[in-house]
């Protein structure tokens, strides 16, 4: 069923009728009778359409579950020419020609960032008519009020080598009182091929979004970047309008014996990746993003809603293509659709090569942890977890089922739950600003320095704050505080980045710049083999309790790493000749380093 033009209010201009294909064979890649289609002559271009299925006792109009561009709400399909699809200058590369990829995955830091939260704020000093959309987050020359460079250009000056994108698929939309589509974080997927309008520069024009993603990827690439993007197979946001459930009711998704929808997810409508048809289509649908935007890689959410298969597949498919694209995800234990050994969960890391795992043990270990509505202290607020992070320095299998460093995702904040300086407000209210900054600056040190793959969030170095006070004079709520826990539909005075932070903490940017470099730019922090790291790693003190963790990482070069959140300044002893490479204490010295500090040294004799 065609419409008029690419709008939800056109009329149907044409009804084509689909033929069923006659082939039967028990091999799936050539069995034709499951499959309708239609080779049409007519222009077609900018056109919405949607699918009319007859059913026995009823008849449904819904999505292509396919469509690459959409109406502004997401709610028909959209035929796209292709002389509109690419911007100038856009190319895609793959193998050796995509030389901003990774031959080493442990050297990435993947930095989070959402496409909305990067620009929204005045203080982007991004265009107010781009910004929070794909092309304000690669517009050149923005500043903050202090004049200092803010968005793209601070991103790349920073040093990480990969973007992580929160989701950019079409999403389902709420809108405000003024119409305009209100705050969401994208976790509620609704087509899943299809560029999410709000982040265009021009919604009611289909192809504006995918011309625009398209413009800010390559951008990225050309700066030397990789482009994640976090996807959302583990549920659909309702199935009451879901092409899946409309296309073969019930299929698509893991149903309970009374004929209800499974919940894994904590969502509702669970997916099940186990189904032949809907691991195709995810499968598909990754090719998709790769050939069509050139994407570099996949972060899974609640990734263990899915099967090992599956996964495995999904490797097996883009590896074809370019095995340095990089695949990781949430590897949490959710649902009961499936057997706990049939799950991409943690636990199951050793049955799936290549695909890595967020480690929330480290995570935990270093900066603490929100327990059940309870909060958790970590090392760097004296809690005594140091046998934990001498694993975690040593690539952390001794904390998982890894068979290999690039299956771990160390990180100490993204956008679930607090911020890490939200955390620490409320584990130590009466900090100091220099004593929060410091806590800040070691944790996210001590999180790029450990082998295996990093991970931080947008402004985490610069103390992003998602908590904004709202009472009546001008003191923090209750309600601000869940909404700094939990900021997926909080307005965009919680989300947006506060660029002029960065005035306040370019002391703290400038030393994760080094510590950035040291893991981006040098062997000797991302090892892709346990058997190096044990060869060339050595943790010398991580006493229970002492708040001192020290090892060396002895190859090329001699590195000393000192941790220190033991309430007092660390005495050196004399090793050999030290070089400081990298410290955040504010009283420079060869002979000790400060509480709460991580610190680099090189040995330039021994």
């Amino acid at each position: 069923m065609v419409y008029k033009n690419g709008s939800n209010h056109s009329k149907i201009w044409k009804v084509y009728d689909l033929q069923r294909g006659k082939n039967f064979s028990k091999d799936h890649s050539e069995n034709t009778i499951g499959i309708w289609s239609r080779v049409i002559s007519d222009d077609l271009a900018d056109r919405a359409y949607q699918y009319q299925l007859e059913f026995e006792h009823h008849k449904t109009l819904t999505r292509d579950p396919y469509a690459e561009a959409t109406t502004e709400d997401g709610k028909r399909s959209v035929i796209l020419s292709p002389t509109e699809r690419n911007p100038k200058h856009f190319q895609v590369k793959q193998g050796q020609q995509a030389t901003w990829r990774l031959d080493n995955p442990c050297q990435a830091v993947i930095y989070e960032m959402h496409v909305r939260d990067l620009t929204k704020s005045s203080s982007s000093g991004v265009s107010k008519k781009y910004r929070g959309t794909f092309l304000g987050a690669c517009q050149k020359g923005t500043k903050n009020r202090s004049g200092q460079a803010t968005g793209f250009d601070y991103i790349q000056s920073l040093g990480i080598n990969v973007v992580q994108l929160q989701p950019i698929s079409d999403r389902h939309k709420e809108y405000d009182w003024h119409g305009n589509v209100t705050y969401n974080w994208g976790y509620d997927p609704q087509n899943y091929n299809a560029p999410e309008t709000s982040f265009s520069t021009n919604p009611t024009k289909p192809s504006q979004g995918m011309r625009d993603l398209k413009t800010m990827i390559q951008a990225y690439h050309d700066a030397g970047i990789s482009v994640v993007i976090d996807v959302v197979y583990n549920h659909i946001y309702s199935t009451y309008d879901s092409p899946f459930q409309a296309t073969m009711p019930d299929y698509y998704y893991r149903m309970n014996p009374d004929g209800s929808f499974q919940n894994g997810t904590g969502v509702g409508s669970e997916t099940a990746s186990e189904h032949e048809m809907f691991r195709k289509y995810m499968i598909d649908s990754l090719l998709y993003w790769v050939k069509e935007y050139n994407i570099d890689g996949f972060r899974f959410d609640l990734m263990g809603i899915h099967d090992i298969e599956t996964m495995r597949q999904i490797r097996e498919a883009l590896d074809e293509i370019d095995p340095r694209i990089l695949t990781y995800g949430e590897g949490w234990d959710m649902g009961i659709g499936l057997l706990p050994l049939d799950k991409a969960k943690k636990d199951n890391a050793f049955e799936l090569s290549n695909i890595g795992f967020f480690n929330d043990t480290e995570r935990d270990a270093i900066k603490g942890a929100e327990v059940y509505g309870g909060l958790k202290a970590g090392f760097v607020s004296g809690e005594a977890t140091e046998a934990i992070i001498a694993k975690a320095i040593l690539g952390s299998n001794e904390l998982g089922t890894y068979l290999t460093p690039n299956q771990v995702v160390n990180y100490v904040e993204a956008h679930d739950n607090y911020n890490l300086h939200d955390l620490l407000v409320e584990l130590h209210p009466d900090d100091d600003d220099l004593t929060r900054t410091k806590r800040i600056e070691l944790a996210t040190a001590m999180n790029l320095l450990l082998q295996g793959m990093s991970f931080m969030e947008l402004g985490q170095e610069f103390s992003r704050s998602k908590l904004i006070a709202t009472g009546e004079n001008g003191q923090t709520i209750q309600e601000d505080h869940e909404r700094a826990m939990n900021s997926y539909n909080a307005p965009d005075t919680v989300n947006q980045v506060n660029w002029d932070l960065i005035a306040d903490h370019q002391e703290s940017i400038d030393y994760i710049k080094k510590i950035i470099h040291l893991k981006t730019m040098t062997k000797e922090f991302s090892y892709q083999h346990y058997e190096d790291i044990y060869q060339h790693v050595f943790v010398h003190s991580a006493h229970t309790g002492s708040g001192v963790v020290m090892f060396e990482v002895k190859d090329e070069k001699y590195y000393l790493i000192i941790f220190n959140a033991s309430g007092q300044s660390y005495n050196i002893e004399d090793i050999g000749n030290l070089r400081l490479v990298a410290g955040n204490s504010r009283q420079v010295s060869d002979s000790f380093v400060e509480d709460l500090t991580a610190t680099v040294f090189e040995v330039v004799e021994w």
